[in-house]
């Protein structure tokens, strides 16, 4: 059973406003994936998609993201035959 403290946290994290075609940190996380952890260091390498912070929070935009994996994609080497 969640404590006082805890129900507070998660109270205050579901009041927290929405933005239109931006995803919170965690939201982007599983979506791509990977851990939260894995996330934060990509942006401190400059190696992750795109972002902007609003505060102290930092949301990833939906069509930034998806440029990122574009950006990301390969093509196997042997996608076409050679005659």
């Amino acid at each position: 059973m969640p404590s006082e403290q805890q129900r507070k946290r998660r109270a205050a994290r579901l009041k927290r406003k929405r933005i239109p075609g931006y995803t919170p940190e965690a939201e982007t996380a599983d979506a791509l994936n990977v851990s939260l952890r894995t996330l934060r260091k990509w942006r401190q390498q400059g190696l992750g998609p795109s972002y902007v912070k609003f505060g102290r929070q930092i949301h990833y935009s939906l069509e930034g993201r998806a440029a990122w994996l574009k950006a990301i994609e390969t093509r196997p080497v042997r996608s076409e035959r050679t005659a």
